[in-house]
């Protein structure tokens, strides 16, 4: 992952990137550079979930980069129903990176662009206000200083910006922008400061015509007022719930990708693909020995309150224990305290089903689980001794929404609620014979 030095003095010199429009933003070839998110309706995120995958070289969960990002990510989910969700296989996402080979290099696309679109963060970019400035971008907002009407509020002094970049100073025209009932907005996260794309850094390129100070992007803490406003209009948000359809199930089948699910610890779990229809993830005991492993999911939204979905959720999957010694695969649920924590605790972590049987053949197991509070899946293995070979797999992972409609359950989760179970000495107990085991052959790959 690299070296991750601590975050530098601060300065927007990093959204000053010559070869971007408006200095930091990417466009793509399908998108003129006058189509706004605002206008474009093709441009949002469906159920205001922007899905973003993070590099590696950003260093999560250790990094202080890392930790920037879900504060930035943060200031989005506490203000507006804008979610941004952690990529597990889907088409369309924001691909964010460190861009290291590159001392400024802040920029992104407006708005869902389709495929994999980056957002670029380099070393003069990790400052809370310019991380959430680029977010900005890719939930699909403008410049704030390129209104139509940004005439009757700024002054302009051409003479002072740096030739290449007067184009960044371009008007965007009436027939293309809608203000959202908001007037001009010096504190908005997307407004540039009185000195940007300045030709000496001491002359100033702007100024507001009331006197207000602007600032630089990098000392702003979080939304304006108004880009809240405009947030909740642009995404017909209804307070800050999340949209009404999200979060999504989660259907992984490990032909094409892990769908983020990654080792906790050591490399334990590898992915075998053999074609476009058959693949799988699996831990050998060649490789572990008797290092137990652990396979982390990405971190889930809950449902919320109020959904039409019930609470209870199901996960799903196909496991292999395959071995000559005792092997075993437990699958717990660690609750977080907010969507973007970056390490779960020990403390608020919960077995959910265990299984030390080795059968040699692939086994299906459907278990129900809370998802009215954020969390993760783990799937931990383990050779404990006397093994010569050994490979335990999993297979089809399944995140529900909804509930597990097994005729032949064994037994109903506690009536009690998430806040309560968490309380109770014997939740892990009572959740140990929920999950129903299938002995329903699943094509074993050799």
């Amino acid at each position: 992952k690299g070296k991750h030095p601590p975050i530098g003095p601060g300065t927007d010199q990093g959204v000053y990137n010559v070869d971007k429009f408006e200095g930091d933003v990417q466009l793509p070839h399908k998108q003129p550079e006058n189509k706004n998110a605002v206008k474009n309706k093709a441009l949002l995120w469906p159920h205001g979930a922007v899905i973003y995958k993070v590099e590696d070289n950003v260093g999560c969960p250790e990094s202080p980069q890392c930790e920037i990002l879900m504060k930035a990510m943060d200031n989005y989910h506490e203000n507006s129903c804008v979610r941004f969700k952690e990529w597990t296989g889907e088409d369309n996402f924001v691909q964010i990176f460190f861009n290291q080979g590159n001392s400024g290099a802040c920029w992104s696309s407006v708005g869902r662009i389709g495929g994999a679109q980056k957002l670029s963060l380099g070393h003069r970019c990790w400052y809370l206000g310019i991380v959430i400035h680029e977010l900005g971008h890719s939930v699909g907002f403008w410049h704030e200083m390129n209104r139509p009407d940004r005439d009757d509020w700024i002054y302009i002094y051409w003479k002072n910006i740096l030739p290449q970049f007067s184009s960044a100073f371009k008007k965007q025209p009436a027939s293309v922008v809608t203000y959202l009932g908001e007037k001009f907005d010096y504190k908005s996260i997307m407004m540039y400061d009185e000195y940007a794309f300045s030709k000496d850094g001491v002359s100033p390129t702007l100024r507001s015509k009331t006197g207000e100070e602007i600032g630089p992007l990098w000392r702003k803490n979080g939304l304006s007022n108004a880009d809240i406003r405009k947030l909740h209009k642009l995404y017909s948000c209804k307070g800050i719930k999340q949209k009404d359809g999200f979060p999504f199930d989660v259907i992984c089948n490990f032909n094409s990708h892990t769908c983020g699910f990654h080792n906790g610890g050591s490399s334990v779990w590898n992915w075998r693909v053999f074609n476009e229809t058959e693949g799988y993830i699996y831990s050998s005991y060649e490789t572990a020995g008797h290092t137990p492993g652990h396979l982390m999911s990405v971190n889930f939204h809950p449902i919320n309150e109020g959904d039409k979905r019930t609470p209870l959720g199901c996960l799903r999957f196909w496991y292999l224990l395959q071995s000559d010694g005792t092997s075993f695969l437990k699958v717990s649920q660690a609750y977080l305290d907010k969507v973007t924590q970056l390490k779960h605790h020990p403390k608020n972590t919960y077995d959910l089903w265990t299984n030390s049987t080795v059968l040699d053949k692939w086994i299906h197991v459907e278990i129900p689980l809370h998802t009215s509070r954020p969390f993760k899946l783990i799937f931990q293995s383990e050779f404990k001794g006397g093994n010569k070979y050994g490979t335990i797999a999993l297979d089809d992972i399944e995140l529900l929404y909804t509930e597990c409609r097994s005729e032949n359950q064994i037994k109903l989760l506690p009536s009690f609620s998430p806040s309560e179970f968490l309380m109770k000495n014997d939740y892990q107990d009572s959740l140990k014979n929920i999950s129903r085991i299938e002995l329903l052959h699943h094509n074993l790959i050799n």
